[in-house]
């Protein structure tokens, strides 16, 4: 038995605690199908009703009817238990090759009673009988009337560039298990796979330009000169505390010598590496060591020029375009 049920698209929460993408389980489009389990309790309510028929026993049939009713219960509460959901989805973090991407997954109850073993998992493209199943992740969450939870869905990230969540069923075989209710959701949103930062550890030093115009009024190695504002960006091991500690706001320490230093990581200094992929995780190696170490470094690859800077904005601008390089 099959009955349809219908996702319906709703407004955007004012609160801002839905999310972008938010959807209704509502009736015309949540499917419910007896399991393995609730087959195999229907032959045996059979079995029971022909022996009652065939021995004209009313305590057989008693049973027999009993534990159909059960089952029309069971069925209901397992229909029930999707009912009212409000699933939505949200920007997952950006990660590095090879790890495992989080999609965040809300899920609302405002509407409706507490639910109970809500499963997760992603739909298969196609199906084929006698073929092993695919090792598919898969989570379970309750929650109770009036609460709103959020749970991460994980996909392993096995290739640089954008990776999407599949679309995912979302199901109960609450109470008994004799029948499973499920309901399709698709994350809209995708997560940005930067390159696996490895290679050589050292930078490249021919590319190092020495800033004389700013001498002394940026970040150096030498000799301290003194303080200036805390801006955004700026390396939290440079800030003094000190100061911060006896009230005189947040400041960052200054010193002369040197100067800034300017690191440009280009196409030509991975020329010697054959491989793209392999070239691209190198780069995506020393911008990280560059912000690190406090650098000022800007990227030039083919099609993409940015600007020397630094702090977070300026690393994850630089990690897109490596992570978007041949993909825009």
């Amino acid at each position: 038995m099959s009955t349809r049920i219908i996702l319906e698209r709703l407004p955007a929460d004012p609160a801002g605690k839905i999310g972008y993408q938010t959807e209704k389980l509502k009736r015309h489009r949540v499917y419910i199908f007896p399991t393995v389990q609730g087959w195999v309790y229907g032959m045996m309510l059979i079995v029971m009703l022909l022996g009652a028929i065939n021995y004209n026993n009313s305590m057989a049939y008693m049973l027999c009817f009993l534990l159909t009713s059960l089952a029309l219960v069971c069925m209901f509460h397992t229909y029930r238990n999707l009912i009212g959901l409000i699933i939505s989805s949200s920007k997952p973090k950006s990660v590095f090759t090879g790890q495992q991407a989080l999609f965040p997954i809300q899920i609302d109850n405002r509407l409706g009673l507490e639910k109970f073993s809500i499963h997760m998992e992603q739909r298969a493209v196609s199906k084929k009988w006698f073929r092993k199943k695919e090792d598919i992740e898969k989570i379970s969450i309750g929650i109770n009337s009036g609460q709103h939870a959020t749970s991460y869905y994980p996909v392993q990230s096995l290739e640089r560039g954008i990776l999407t969540c599949k679309r995912l069923k979302i199901s109960s075989d609450f109470p008994l298990g004799l029948f499973i209710a499920w309901s399709y959701f698709q994350p809209e949103y995708n997560c940005l796979v930067y390159p696996e930062p490895k290679g050589q550890k050292q930078l490249p030093l021919h590319t190092l330009i020495e800033d004389d115009a700013d001498f002394g009024s940026q970040s150096g190695t030498d000799d301290f000169s003194g303080f200036r504002k805390y801006k955004p960006g700026d390396p939290v091991h440079s800030i003094a505390w000190k100061a911060f500690a006896k009230e005189q706001g947040l400041l960052v320490k200054q010193f002369s010598g040197k100067g800034s230093q300017t690191l440009i990581l280009g196409w030509e200094s991975v020329l010697h590496i054959n491989d793209i992929e392999s070239r691209l995780s190198q780069l995506c190696y020393w911008i990280l060591l560059a912000e690190q170490t406090s650098l000022h470094y800007g990227l030039e690859i083919p099609g993409v020029s940015i600007e020397p800077g630094h702090g977070a904005h300026h690393k994850e601008l630089c990690l897109e375009a490596l992570a978007r390089y041949g993909n825009q």
